[in-house]
């Protein structure tokens, strides 16, 4: 599949130019596809327009396109409370899942802005990649990026590092949602579907006891046993059976310390 490299941008546009340089060491791209906020009205305009003339100069035979990030028809400008905030993580999804369902390899690079929008960035990143996506961050020593080259000489530029941040896609994406109708809503849709897909692999016994523990997670085995007519041992067996196939079914199950809370837990937050 075609490569597209992807970047949020902050006050320092260098790192963009910086970053691209040394993944094109490894990697040809189809597209650079700036993600801003208002680039027109925010704090980022000088930036934005120092780096559109860099990238038309230095990289003529790749496509430029700034996406503005939006809240419907309204330009984001900054997160500023708990509804920018979430405006800003559906905005950076709805950027993403386009080229995702055109079949490219996606190449993110969280380069600028502030920290939350970076770990928003990152969260929707991990909802709408596959295994064989990217997320980069740019490592430098200070005194590369305050010199303000965006092409640092080439004895600094070894000194520039492109990182791969670990991040786990969500298992729930690949043929779970269909491409044609990917949207944030049916993902968090999807995600509560988890529980009803754990507790199907549960005999209609083990369900019973699971979810009364659900109900009341601070009752003792022997307590249960009461509520439903079992015997302490018969529950305690049939919760072991449970806690083992919740740890094949959820990621890093193995490691799991503490299974009773870890069972509850799960079962809330598929409430």
């Amino acid at each position: 599949m075609p490569n597209l490299f992807l970047a949020t941008l902050g006050q320092r546009p260098e790192a963009i130019t910086t970053a691209y340089d040394r993944l094109c060491e490894r990697y040809r791209f189809d597209k650079m596809i700036l993600l801003t906020t208002d680039r027109h009205t925010s704090g980022i305009a000088d930036a934005a327009a120092a780096l559109d003339q860099v990238c038309r100069r230095d990289y003529p035979d790749v496509p430029l396109i700034w996406h503005t990030l939006s809240d419907g028809d309204t330009p984001l400008i900054d997160i500023t409370d708990s509804d920018s905030a979430w405006a800003y993580f559906r905005a950076i999804f709805a950027a993403l899942t386009p080229y995702k369902q055109d079949r490219y390899t996606l190449h993110f690079l969280i380069s600028g802005g502030r920290k939350a929008m970076s770990l928003y960035a990152a969260l929707a990143a991990a909802l709408v990649f596959g295994s064989e996506d990217r997320l980069w961050t740019v490592l430098s020593p200070p005194s590369i990026l305050e010199r303000g080259d965006f092409h640092p000489l080439p004895g600094l530029r070894d000194q520039v590092q492109v990182v791969e941040l670990p991040l786990m896609p969500a298992r729930i994406i690949p043929g779970s949602v269909e491409a044609e109708t990917l949207n944030l809503d049916a993902v968090i849709a999807e995600r509560g579907k988890a529980r009803k897909g754990f507790l199907a692999l549960l005999t209609k016994r083990e369900r019973e006891v699971v979810e009364a523990l659900s109900k009341h997670p601070h009752t003792r085995n022997e307590r249960l046993a009461v509520m439903l007519h079992k015997s302490p041992r018969t529950v305690e067996s049939q919760l072991a059976s449970a806690y083992s196939k919740l740890a094949s079914y959820v990621d890093f199950g193995e490691l799991i310390a503490d299974k009773r809370q870890a069972l509850i837990e799960f079962l809330r937050e598929g409430e």
